[in-house]
């Protein structure tokens, strides 16, 4: 035997260990594109889950500028800021309400193979953690259109979008790592 090669068993053992994570990984992104459509689909076909949502994180986002002490008017889900430089229109649209992050949140958790009780915990925390996040991003993007209307597109189409997309892959990771792969130190499978 030469350096560098493998016996044929663990040769044998690779191949069926690359065959298995494959497969698992497909069958992962099949079952997270259903729960994907699936959630998707329902938030297209009753639309007043969005329309909540907006006016919810609205109510939210006023909440938090009334606490911060600016000037506003908010009718249904459409702030009017009143700025040294004029007046000022955002509109919470369902974009704006963390729900489709959200869902593909959800659809990643739901998809992975774990225990349900880890799934569960996967969503108690990452779903307010989510909103949370959500609830800063929108108060500050606010707040940048209120004092600087010219770094708000940057902000809000850039900035936030990035930072959004990176602390939910985050949560993942994380909820991977510490409440899902708890398994493997346990000895069992998950189910």
């Amino acid at each position: 035997m030469g350096l560098g090669k493998k016996p044929e068993g663990q040769k044998r053992e690779a191949r069926r260990t690359s065959e298995s994570f494959r497969r698992e990984f497909f069958l992962f992104l099949i079952l997270f594109f259903v729960l994907w459509l699936f959630s998707y689909l329902l938030t297209r076909l009753h639309p007043g889950i969005a329309a909540g949502m907006q006016l919810l994180v609205a109510r939210e986002v006023a909440w938090c500028l009334d606490l911060l002490g600016y000037r506003f008017e908010l009718a249904s889900s459409t702030f009017t800021f009143f700025t040294d430089h004029g007046g000022e229109r955002l509109v919470v649209i369902a974009e704006c309400t963390g729900l489709y992050t959200t869902i593909i949140y959800c659809s990643i958790i739901g998809a992975f193979p774990a225990r349900a009780l880890d799934k569960i915990a996967g969503l108690l925390i990452g779903v307010p953690a989510i909103h949370l996040l959500n609830l800063v991003r929108m108060v500050v993007v606010s707040l940048v259109l209120y004092h600087r209307r010219e770094w708000f597109d940057f902000f809000h189409g850039y900035l936030w979008q990035v930072a959004f997309v990176i602390f939910m892959l985050m949560l993942v990771v994380v909820w991977m790592s510490k409440i899902a792969g708890r398994k493997a130190g346990r000895g069992g499978e998950g189910g």
